[in-house]
C-alpha cells in the first residue's frame, strides 16, 4: 500500500477471508435425558468434590444446603451419593490387607504385632489393590479402549527403532503396555507417608496418561518410616502375582464395541527417584557400593577435608570415577542372585551349628558385597516377560538430570563455599540475575525461575526451565571455554534426547556427547564431586534405546500424580482406605458421566470442572475458533503512518478490531505490545509457512474483520548473516550445534495467517541491537 516504507507482507485470499469453523459442538447427537435423576447429580457432585478438593463434610453441608431449597433429587450426604455412585459398595471387595515383616518380608492378612518368622515386632501394612477391577472400570468408559488403540498405532510408528516399538509391533493385537513407579508422599498426618504403587498405560496421549482417573493404583503402604527392601519386595511379589495374570490375557467387557473382549497387559518398565529405584530393584542404595541399578561401577571411597567454624572436619564419601564400566544384564543380574540366594540358604542350613562353625561358612564382609555386586536379592518384576534389570529401570530427568546433574552443577557454580575457585561464578551473581530477567518464558511453563540467590529453595521445575531457558544467559558470564562448552554439549545433548522423537543417530550422538560431559566434568571440578547423578548420565542413551526420549517416561508426571491422590484424602486417620475409596467413586463418576444418556447441562458443568487448562474468566467471546477478550483501542498500537496498526489494517477493506491476546485450543497467545518488559510473555511462535516449512516469528497485532474472521500479523524473525542462527562448539575436533536456541533479528516481513497455523509459543530474549534469540523447548509434552 502507498504511504508505508519498504516491508513485505504475506497474505493470501484465504488468509483474508475464510473463517475457521467452529468443532466444538458437545455431542448434539447423543439421546441425552433433559431432566437430570439423582444418580446424575450424585454424579456431579463427586466430579466436583475430586476436582474442587472438597472433603465429605463439606460435601454433606452442600447436600444439605440444596435439601434446604427443597431440591428434593439432590443426595441426603456424601453416602448418599457414593450408594448412587456403587449400590451396596463395601471398599474391603476392593483391597486385600496384609502385613509384613520389616526384617524378613514374612507376610500374613492377620491382625499381629510380631513376625512368627523372626519374631521382629516392626511391621508395616500394605494394601493390595485389584489391578483388573480398575482396568475393567476404564474400559468402561466409552472411548477408552479406541484411545488405547488408536495411540498404540501412534507409538509403534513414532518410536519403531526404541525396544518399546518392538514390543508393541510382538505383542497381541488387543495387548497394551503398563510402568510402574513408587515414592513417598505427605499426607496431613506429619507422622504419616503413604507409598502407592502407581501405573500408567503407555498407549494413552501424553496429556491424559497422568489424569486421575487413567491411574492404576496397584498397592498403598502408610508408613511412619521408609519401607525397608524386605517390604517392598513383599508387596512387588504380590503385584507381581496380579500382573502376571494380566501378562496372559484376561476377560474385560469393553464398552466401545459392547462385548467381551480377551486384552493382555505387559508392565515393561519403571521409572522413579533413586532411592525408590533401589527398593524397586532390591539394590543397594546408589551412595554404596555397587550403588549403581545400571551398571558393575565398584564406587571409590573419596576421603577429604572441610573446615567449619575454624575446625577441620574429615570425610568420607562414594564417588563414581569416569570409566567404562560391566552394564547389568538380566541374565548376568539373574546368575548373581541366584548365587546370592545360594550363599544365603547355607548359611541358614548351618544354623544348628556351633556359632564358631557359622563364621567360618559365611563371608567375610567385603566378600559378600562383591559376590552380590549390589544385589539383595531377587526383583520379582524380572520375572515378567519384558522386564528386565537395568534396562527397564528407566532414567528419571527430574532427580536425574534437573535437580541433578544441573543441580550440583549450578551449586559448584553459585555457592558461597567455592567462591575462591576458577571456575565458581559466585561473585557474578548479580550480573547473571540481570542478563536472566531479560528471558521471557511463554505462560504454559509451569514454574519461572526465581533469582539466583534463591537457588538452594529451587523446585526441580525451575532447574528445568533454567536449562532450557536460561542457559545462554548464564554462560555469557563464564570465560573458561571449556567450561563453556561443557554447558553447551550438555544442554545439546539433553535437547535431543528430549525431542519429540529419537532416531539412532540422535542417540549415538547423546551417549558421545554425555560422555564427554562426564569426563570434562572430571577434569575441571575434580573427583570430588563425581556423584551418582553425574556417573548416571552415562547411562541415559539407554533409556532412550529402550523406551524412547526423556519426556515419554519423566517423573515429573508421578510427582503430580502422587500428590493428586493424597490430595484427595482429607481425614487424619485411615489415609489408606479413603484415597482407594475416592479413587473409585470418582471413575464410577465418570464412567456415568460419559454415558450418551446423560443430561447436557451437567454434562457441560463437568466438562468445566474436568477442564484441566483453564481458561481465564474474560475469554468470553467464541468467534472463528477463538476465544477472545475484550477489545482494546486500536490506538495502543503504533498507529504512525508506517505502524503495526496501519499496516495491518491496509490489508482489510472495513474496519479491524483489535485484541491483546486470544485463545485458541486452550493455548493462550499474546501480542508483543501486551507482554513488553514482562518476564512472561507468549508473542514470539513458530508458524506453518507451507506445509514443510516452519518459521519463528514475534505477534504483532491480533484482529477480528467485521466478517468475523480472527487472524494474528506476525512480523517474521531472519538469521542476522546466513547460518549464524546456531550457537557451535568444538569437542575433541568434532564441531558441534546447539538445538532449540536461534540468534535472530526482526526482519520487517509480516504474515497475516490464521491462529490454527501457529505450532508453539517459544521463550525470548530481545536484545540491544535488534537482535532476538528464539528458545525452544525441545518438545511440546512435558513443557508445561
Amino acid at each position: 500500500p502507498t504511504g508505508l516504507d519498504a516491508a513485505t507482507v504475506i497474505a493470501n485470499k484465504e488468509d483474508l477471508d475464510d473463517s475457521c469453523e467452529s468443532t466444538n459442538d458437545l455431542s448434539p447427537t447423543f439421546n441425552r435425558r433433559s431432566l437430570p435423576t439423582s444418580r446424575d447429580i450424585a454424579v456431579a457432585a463427586m466430579i466436583y468434590k475430586i476436582r474442587r478438593l472438597q472433603n465429605n463434610k463439606d460435601v454433606d453441608y452442600l447436600c444439605q444446603l440444596f435439601n434446604s431449597l427443597s431440591f428434593n433429587l439432590f443426595p441426603k450426604s456424601m453416602n448418599a451419593i457414593e450408594q448412587q455412585l456403587h449400590p451396596a459398595f463395601e471398599l474391603n471387595k476392593f483391597y486385600k490387607f496384609y502385613k509384613i515383616c520389616s526384617n524378613c518380608g514374612a507376610y500374613e492378612s492377620n491382625a499381629t504385632f510380631k513376625c512368627k518368622s523372626c519374631n521382629d515386632a516392626s511391621i508395616f501394612k500394605f494394601y493390595l489393590c485389584s489391578i483388573k477391577q480398575q482396568i475393567q472400570q476404564l474400559l468402561s468408559i466409552f472411548g477408552f479402549f479406541s484411545r488405547l488403540k488408536e495411540e498404540k498405532i501412534k507409538n509403534s510408528n513414532i518410536f519403531s527403532s526404541t525396544k518399546y516399538g518392538e514390543i508393541l509391533r510382538e505383542i497381541e493385537s488387543n495387548a497394551f503396555t503398563l510402568m510402574i513407579s513408587s515414592d513417598g508422599v505427605c499426607t496431613l498426618n506429619k507422622n504419616l507417608s503413604l507409598w502407592p504403587f502407581t501405573m500408567i498405560f503407555n498407549e494413552l496421549p501424553i496429556s491424559q496418561r497422568r489424569y486421575l482417573e487413567n491411574i492404576l493404583i496397584a498397592g498403598v503402604i502408610p508408613a511412619e518410616k521408609k519401607p525397608t527392601n524386605h517390604v517392598f519386595q513383599t508387596c512387588l511379589q504380590l503385584i507381581y502375582e496380579q500382573l502376571i495374570e494380566l501378562e496372559l490375557g484376561q476377560m474385560f467387557f469393553v464398552n466401545d464395541i459392547d462385548k467381551q473382549e480377551l486384552i493382555h497387559f505387559y508392565n515393561i518398565a519403571s521409572c522413579t527417584d533413586k532411592p525408590a529405584e533401589a527398593l524397586m530393584a532390591n539394590v543397594v542404595p546408589y551412595n554404596s557400593e555397587y550403588g549403581c541399578p545400571k551398571c558393575f561401577h565398584p564406587c571409590d571411597l573419596y576421603h577429604g577435608e572441610r573446615r567449619s567454624r575454624g575446625n577441620v572436619i574429615t570425610f568420607t564419601i562414594r564417588v563414581y570415577p569416569f570409566k567404562d564400566c560391566e552394564l547389568r544384564t538380566q541374565d548376568e543380574c539373574a546368575r548373581i542372585v541366584e548365587e546370592l540366594v545360594d550363599c544365603s540358604n547355607q548359611v541358614n542350613n548351618n544354623s544348628n551349628h556351633t556359632k564358631k562353625k557359622i563364621v567360618k561358612k559365611k563371608l567375610k564382609k567385603k566378600e559378600k558385597h562383591i559376590s552380590r555386586y549390589g544385589h539383595l536379592g531377587f526383583c520379582p518384576l524380572t520375572k515378567l516377560k519384558y522386564f528386565h534389570y537395568g534396562t527397564s529401570f528407566l532414567t528419571d530427568s527430574l532427580h536425574t538430570i534437573y535437580a541433578g546433574a544441573f543441580k550440583q552443577l549450578l551449586h559448584l557454580l553459585f555457592d558461597s563455599q567455592y567462591k575462591n575457585e576458577s571456575w565458581s561464578l559466585f561473585k557474578k551473581i548479580a550480573q547473571v540475575d540481570e542478563s536472566l530477567s531479560l528471558v521471557q518464558t511463554p505462560s504454559t511453563t509451569e514454574r519461572r525461575f526465581r533469582s539466583l540467590k534463591f537457588i538452594s529453595k529451587y523446585k526441580a521445575s525451575e532447574y528445568r526451565c533454567l536449562f532450557h531457558f536460561g542457559l545462554t544467559s548464564l554462560v555469557r558470564h563464564i570465560n573458561n571455554n571449556e567450561l563453556k562448552n561443557l554447558f553447551f554439549l550438555f544442554v545439546t545433548a539433553i535437547n535431543l534426547a528430549s525431542s519429540n522423537h529419537v532416531t539412532n543417530e540422535a542417540i549415538d550422538m547423546v551417549k558421545k556427547l554425555l560422555y564427554y560431559f562426564v569426563q570434562n566434568f572430571e577434569e575441571i571440578f575434580g573427583l570430588r564431586h563425581m556423584s551418582s547423578n553425574i556417573h548416571s548420565l552415562l547411562h541415559v542413551h539407554q533409556s532412550l534405546t529402550v523406551m524412547g526420549p526423556l519426556w515419554f517416561y519423566s517423573t515429573f508426571s508421578f510427582e503430580g500424580i502422587d500428590k493428586d491422590l493424597v490430595s484427595t484424602v482429607h481425614g487424619t486417620i485411615e489415609f489408606s482406605k479413603q484415597l482407594i475409596r475416592q479413587h473409585i467413586l470418582y471413575r464410577d463418576a465418570l464412567i456415568f458421566h460419559n454415558h450418551d444418556s446423560y443430561p447436557l447441562a451437567l454434562f457441560t458443568l463437568n466438562e468445566r470442572l474436568l477442564d484441566r487448562k483453564q481458561s481465564n474468566i474474560q475469554y468470553k467471546n467464541y468467534i472463528d475458533s477463538c476465544l477472545l477478550p475484550n477489545p482494546v483501542s486500536k490506538n495502543l498500537y503504533d498507529i504512525s503512518e508506517n505502524g503495526t496498526a496501519a499496516r495491518v489494517q491496509s490489508l482489510f477493506n472495513d474496519d479491524l478490531t483489535f485484541y491483546h491476546s486470544l485463545i485458541i485450543s486452550g493455548v493462550l497467545i499474546k501480542t508483543t505490545v501486551a507482554t513488553y518488559g514482562k518476564l512472561v510473555a507468549d508473542s514470539c511462535v513458530s508458524f506453518n509457512f507451507s506445509e514443510d516449512q516452519l518459521r519463528y516469528g514475534l505477534v504483532r497485532a491480533i484482529v477480528q474483520s467485521q466478517k468475523n474472521t480472527v487472524r494474528v500479523f506476525i512480523e517474521e524473525l531472519i538469521e542476522i548473516k546466513p547460518g549464524t542462527s546456531k550457537i557451535s562448539f568444538n569437542i575433541s575436533n568434532d564441531r558441534y550445534q546447539v538445538p532449540n536456541i536461534l540468534r535472530l533479528k526482526p526482519s520487517r516481513i509480516f504474515h497475516l495467517k490464521h491462529p490454527k497455523f501457529i505450532v508453539k509459543k517459544n521463550a525470548c530474549i530481545c536484545e540491544a541491537g535488534n537482535r532476538v534469540t528464539v528458545l525452544e523447548f525441545p518438545n511440546l509434552k512435558d513443557s508445561s
